[in-house]
């Protein structure tokens, strides 16, 4: 797990400027860094190195093909990279144990063709010489992630993260029409577009190639879900279940691939109680770490079970500790985020760097592969601004009339028109489009903020291109959610765990935001600030905060818009 950054300007890249942004990665890897220059000094690639598969200095990145045609930064896991060498059968002589290697020789024999073996998590870049381009991808749901923008010189600049990019910009702007999409319907890190203007992310499963000659960029998607299905429609259940359970424990067992110590990050949930399952006999010293709310939002009883033998880390939280790392959460992210868990976070990879833990796996995924949420069953449509419980998450009443002018409403992308379905199509826009990208670039900042990193087996794209070729009937049967997940789980933890009703993810933020925190929330409401960027009319606001606090709290994420969107503005845009 690493921090990319790789500038190209036609009249030079400055070598200040190229290690001053670097630096800005220093948290994504803060065991080796070290930045490379091409003959003309157009081109610079800066990596920051967190050491996690061969320890060796030899491994570290930029790394070069023997020819010197090639170099690349990468950042993430090839958890097969062992089988994709051992199947090799070029002229490379392989001088590091690194899938970073294996990833550098696979794309010098084939190109972007080698991506079709390779599993895992990864974003790239790398500078052909010979062709003069650059090459530029992420994996095929964009657990890592990759950013670019163009420069005022005709270049362009990509990172892991957008910072340093900003560096790069003569002033942060905001997108509004990402503003105005997040207020009106709650979505954001939907595609391309983040909250700063002229800041764009390269896309999940898509590739990007820069001709240095004449400064052209274009992109295009190298990765399709629904081309990649097969015709499970006469396959029984009993012979899905075990294709499934083959599936889940491959998956599972490759991702446990590390030169340093591996833990878990888990709920009281099904999806947690599989992973904690499967890595006990896999993984000596287990250790495995959760937040922990004051109840009556403790899932501290449902973890211990689910955690049976291991060492549990249960980490508490109250509003105290929240508001400590709230600053740095903002900063972190740099575009809002989803609410006070992922504050909470912070203190999970506090604990696992105490007791030496680099790697965490987590459960993300099962629900939006295996059909997990009741709305899937219902059409898998909810109105735009509900939340998945149906409630009213954002205040229409409130948005400015001046944003609702100026800007548009992004629309979504039509990624999931490749299925006809309902509950299909549901569930490939909140892997591919809305819930899983978002939840992404929560836990990678999080994540690597503590330098550490996380991996999301269940997002396999092995197990996620089965979990989408099996016939519905078999995903929702009896009026269960994810009934064949249960079916698959129950070769590991018992019946009844296996078929435990869904639990969301509480926290209490409601109660917070309308009790402890409202001298925060007012302190926003009632700032020149937040009146005078016209995004929230703040007299509404303040009216709707009052119908809040007096009792109509179904939903808290208004508020927290309001709250988290003043903060981001305020640490970028100021």
């Amino acid at each position: 797990m690493c921090g990319l950054l790789a500038i190209f300007r036609p009249g030079g890249v400055d070598d200040d400027e190229a290690l001053r942004l670097l630096t800005l990665l220093a948290h994504r890897g803060p065991d080796a860094a070290a930045t490379w220059f091409s003959r003309d000094r157009r081109v610079a690639l800066g990596h920051r190195r967190l050491k996690i598969i061969d320890l060796s200095d030899e491994a570290n990145q930029p790394m070069q093909s023997p020819d010197g045609r090639y170099t690349l930064i990468f950042n993430g896991e090839i958890v097969n990279y062992r089988d994709v060498r051992g199947a090799y059968r070029g002229p490379w002589q392989f001088r590091t144990r690194s899938d970073s290697e294996v990833l550098l020789a696979t794309f010098a024999e084939r190109g972007a063709a080698a991506m079709d073996d390779w599993v895992g998590m990864f974003a790239f870049v790398i500078y052909d010489r010979e062709s003069q381009r650059l090459v530029l991808a992420r994996d095929r749901f964009g657990i890592k992630p990759l950013y670019w923008t163009r420069l005022d010189d005709g270049g362009l600049a990509f990172a892991s993260e957008i910072p340093p990019l900003l560096g790069l910009r003569s002033r942060a702007r905001a997108d509004e029409d990402t503003i105005r999409t997040y207020l009106e319907t709650g979505l954001y890190d939907t595609g391309a577009r983040t909250f700063f203007s002229g800041i764009e992310a390269i896309e999940p499963g898509c590739l990007g190639e820069l001709d240095l000659g004449s400064g052209r960029w274009k992109q295009r998607r190298w990765y399709h879900l629904g081309r990649h299905l097969s015709d499970l429609s006469n396959a029984s259940e009993q012979d899905l279940i075990d294709r499934g359970s083959a599936l889940v424990e491959t998956a599972v067992m490759d991702h446990f691939v590390s030169d340093v110590r591996v833990g878990l990050n888990v709920s009281g949930g099904v999806d947690s109680s599989v992973l904690v399952r499967l890595a006990q006999p896999a993984i000596k010293d287990l250790h495995v770490f959760t937040q922990d709310f004051e109840p009556p939002y403790s899932e501290g009883s449902w973890v211990r079970k689910v955690a049976d033998g291991a060492h549990l880390h249960l980490c508490p939280l109250g509003r105290h500790d929240i508001e400590a790392s709230l600053d740095w959460t903002v900063r972190r992210q740099a575009e809002p985020f989803g609410g006070v868990t992922v504050a909470g976070y912070d203190a999970v990879y506090r604990a696992a760097g105490a007791e030496g833990v680099t790697v965490l796996l987590d459960g993300n995924g099962v629900d939006e592969c295996f059909l997990g949420y009741t709305k899937y069953g219902q059409g898998g449509v909810l109105e735009r601004g509900r939340a998945i419980d149906g409630t009213q998450a954002v205040a229409l009443e409130a948005i400015a009339p001046r944003l609702k002018s100026d800007a548009n409403i992004i629309e979504l992308p039509q990624i999931a028109d490749e299925f006809a379905e309902p509950a299909k199509a549901a569930a490939a826009r909140d892997l591919l489009a809305t819930k899983i990208p978002r939840g992404l670039r929560f836990n990678d900042r999080m994540s690597m903020g503590r330098s550490k990193e996380l991996r999301v087996p269940f997002l396999d794209h092995r197990l996620a291109e089965f979990a989408f070729s099996v016939p519905t009937r078999y995903l929702l049967a009896n009026g269960q959610t994810k009934s064949l997940f249960r079916k698959i789980a129950q070769r590991w933890i018992p019946a009844d765990v296996a078929g435990a009703e869904k639990r969301s993810v509480q926290s209490p933020q409601r109660e917070w935001l309308a009790n402890e925190w409202r001298h925060l929330v007012l302190g926003v409401l009632n700032s020149e600030s937040f009146a005078s960027r016209g995004w929230v009319d703040a007299a509404k606001a303040r009216a709707a905060y009052d119908r809040y606090i007096s009792g109509s709290r179904e939903n808290s994420f208004y508020v927290w818009q309001w709250l988290n969107l003043e903060y981001w503005a305020r640490a970028f845009l100021d």
